[in-house]
Formats: C-alpha cells, sequence, structure tokens
C-alpha cells in the first residue's frame, strides 16, 4: 500500500490533491489539525494533515469497499454511524442525514462551563461547526465527482447528467441535490419524476433566496443606466426598454449616451431616437452629468448608455461609478451576455463589485442551448436578474427573467 502525507490550508485542497497524486480510489486514513512556521511560537498558520493511500495491487472487487472508505473517512466520529454508500435512496439518505446533524454545533457542556469562559466556548464549538461543514462539503464533492454515479440514487442520475450538461457548477448541483434529498421522504426519493418534479422547486427557491430585488424596471425609477462589457448589446437593451416604456407604459423618456468612443455608436443611439421621437444627450464627462439632466427635464424616465470598454480597466470602472452619481431615483442594470465563458462573466460581475448594480440583463439567450451560467452567477454573487433578450427585434425580443423561466431554461422539457 503506498502511503502519503499532505499538509494543506483547507480540505478542498487535499481533496485535489489526493485525486492528482493517488486517482480516485484513494482513501483518507486520518486527518488532524495543526499549526505550521511562525515565529517563536507565535504567527503560526493554521493547516490541516492529511494522510492519504492507495493500494496499487488491489482488484476491482475493492472498488466498492474503497467507496464506503471514501465516504466515511471524511466524517467525524459520533454516536451516529452513516450507512454505507449503495443506490438505495432510503439508506443514502440516512448517511446524508447523519453527516448533516453532525454540521450543527453542539450545545455547551456545563461543567466545561464552569471551567472555560463563555467566550472560549462559543470560538470552540464556531471552530468545530466550520471543520464539520467543510467535512461534509469534502463529502459530496467526493459524491458528485463519482462519475460512475453509484454514490447517488438512480433516481438523480438523468436529472444530474441534465444540469451537468446544462453547465451547472459543481457546488450549486450538490446544493440541489443536498437539498432535495433533506426535503424528500425516503420512499419519494425512489420516484424519478418526484426528484425531478422538486428539483425544478428547489431551483426555483434557491434564485429567490438569492436576492429580493428580482423583477423588471421599477415604476418609481426615473434614470436607467446601463453598464456592462463591449459587444453585449447594451444599445439595443437600452432601446427595447426606451420603447416599452413610452409605447406601453405611455412614459415620457429622454435618452443620453457616454459612449463616444465606439464608432458610430452615437449614431446608433440617435437612430432609435428618432424613431420613437424622444431628445439625445451626449455626455463627454462625468461632470457634464447634472447639467445634462438638468437639459432633459420634464422626462418621466432617462435611459443612459455606457461605453463598453476594458471592464479590467479600473479607470474605467472609476469613470462609471462617476456617471452613475444622478439625484433623481436610479437602477443600474448590468448586461451579460449569456454566449460568453462562466470565467469571463465571473470577471466582469467581480470587476464591477464596487459598482452599485442593482439588476442584471442576460442577452443572447436566443443564441445558445446552455444557461446554467445564469444559476450559477445569480447563487454566487447574489444577483437580481431583470430581463432576458430574445432576439435584435426592438421592442419585441426582451422579456421578464424570473426564477420559474430560468429552471425551466435549464430543465427542458418534461419537467412540469
Amino acid at each position: 500500500m503506498r502511503v502519503k502525507k499532505y499538509v494543506v490550508d483547507s480540505m478542498s485542497d487535499a481533496l485535489q490533491q489526493i485525486r492528482t497524486d493517488l486517482g480516485k480510489n484513494a482513501i483518507i486514513l486520518n486527518t488532524k489539525p495543526i499549526k505550521t512556521g511562525g515565529f517563536l511560537g507565535m504567527f503560526r498558520k493554521k493547516q490541516i494533515e492529511v494522510i492519504a493511500a492507495i493500494d496499487p495491487n488491489g482488484g476491482d472487487e475493492l472498488e466498492h469497499t474503497k467507496k464506503t472508505q471514501r465516504f466515511t473517512a471524511v466524517l467525524p466520529s459520533a454516536p451516529v454511524q452513516p450507512a454505507p454508500v449503495k443506490e438505495d435512496a432510503q439508506s443514502f439518505a440516512q448517511a446524508l442525514q447523519a453527516a448533516t446533524l453532525q454540521t450543527q454545533p453542539s450545545a455547551p457542556n456545563p461543567a466545561m462551563s464552569a471551567r472555560v469562559s463563555e467566550k472560549q466556548n462559543e470560538r470552540k464549538d464556531s471552530t468545530v461547526s466550520e471543520e464539520l461543514e467543510e467535512m461534509r462539503e469534502m463529502l459530496w464533492k467526493i459524491m458528485m465527482a463519482d462519475e460512475k454515479q453509484s454514490s447517488l440514487p438512480a433516481s438523480f442520475h438523468s436529472l444530474r447528467r441534465r444540469l451537468q450538461s446544462q453547465e451547472v457548477a459543481e457546488d450549486v448541483l450538490a446544493s440541489i441535490f443536498e437539498r432535495v434529498l433533506r426535503e424528500l421522504p425516503a420512499e419519494a426519493l425512489q420516484d424519478e419524476n418526484k426528484v425531478k418534479r422538486h428539483a425544478k422547486e428547489t431551483i426555483i427557491k434557491m434564485i429567490e433566496e438569492a436576492s429580493n430585488a428580482h423583477g423588471p424596471l421599477r415604476e418609481t425609477t426615473a434614470f436607467v443606466n446601463f453598464i456592462g462589457p463591449t459587444g453585449v448589446g447594451k444599445t439595443t437593451t437600452l432601446a427595447k426598454l426606451a420603447a416599452e416604456s413610452t409605447l406601453s407604459r405611455k412614459k415620457k423618456i429622454g435618452m443620453m449616451t457616454s459612449d463616444t468612443y465606439r464608432i458610430a455608436a452615437v449614431e446608433q443611439l440617435k437612430t432609435y431616437a428618432n424613431i420613437l421621437n424622444v431628445p439625445l444627450k451626449v455626455v463627454y464627462s462625468a461632470e457634464e452629468l447634472s447639467s445634462t439632466i438638468e437639459r432633459l427635464d420634464g422626462c418621466d424616465v432617462i435611459f443612459m448608455d455606457t461605453a463598453g470598454r476594458n471592464y479590467r480597466n479600473k479607470e474605467y470602472v472609476d469613470e462609471i461609478n462617476k456617471l452613475l452619481q444622478s439625484p433623481l431615483p436610479s437602477e443600474t442594470f448590468l448586461v451579460l451576455s449569456i454566449t460568453a465563458k462562466q470565467g469571463d462573466l465571473e470577471a466582469v460581475v467581480q470587476s464591477f463589485a464596487n459598482v452599485k448594480v442593482d439588476k442584471v440583463i442576460f442577452t443572447k439567450t436566443d443564441e445558445t442551448g446552455t444557461y446554467g451560467s445564469i444559476l450559477n452567477l445569480v447563487i454566487k454573487y447574489k444577483l437580481a436578474l431583470s430581463y432576458f433578450t430574445i432576439g435584435q427585434n426592438v421592442p419585441d425580443d426582451i422579456e421578464v427573467a424570473t426564477p420559474e423561466k430560468v429552471a425551466a431554461l435549464l430543465l427542458g422539457d418534461g419537467y412540469e
């Protein structure tokens, strides 16, 4: 048997290194917290020592045993023992419930309270709870990484394949499955249709919990900003909402643009303004914002387009912040293209972290069949959904984005 020791910052790091070095059949023999480095006993770093092993001569007959060991090794010792990992939904649910219950902080021991201060007890309980939670997360990562899916009940297999094909992040996928397993009774976990319906309800709830501001443009908003990287369709999206406001809601609107960098950007917006018969003003600097707004006095709503320059440029983001300082009741929409890569979308959101973004608009949803990025971003960054654009036609190709619509896009037909 080949045994190897790892000193890591978290169990997630350990799992990744073990799978890389020893393979997916490795087992964890022991874990313990340690402190490393420092100077004269001070400033030492808290890390975790993990001992893992692999039997290079082990045959296929040991595969089930190893999976069971990997499942139970990450759970702390406790009176409640987890059930073995197998395809029986009831046993699987019981094992998960045992792991979940053990992540909850225990009540302080009265005898210990007499000897240790209340503050120390709270800190200790918090540390233990964090470590148990990390172990539970590691357990989920092991199960979700199981390519043969033997760690999940059979009723989850097709749902898992569907959500993975939609590029739903593994941690989000694990959260969905965990909630389904917690909330459905054991007998229902064996029914694939019930699992799928509850998964849809769970996705909707998770989006609703991420933000309480989902919805379209508010009636009370008087100044609307559109920000985002270049090429995502900010100007066209602005024109769609402006047309909807003036044609359907009978609002008197005005348009502004600070996009003087892109060739013909002003001309494009001027074309829309002429069609809608509304005024258009150009803002060349943040200092001109107040005076330009005064020139549009009498408008119920002002829509402002911004330049789609390099969002990684801090100066550009600072400039955007200055342009959003309106005295009017305002909303700022971050416009993202769903056809972009997940990593690029996250980079955009992070770049605008210091900008007050109220809602997000996803464009080009008609140009892809993969929608996992919507769920990933909303859950991770607590974004509020507002609209989806579904084509280039103004004003028709735009619709309100709802949690129910996201769930339908992710799950497709047959999940009603």
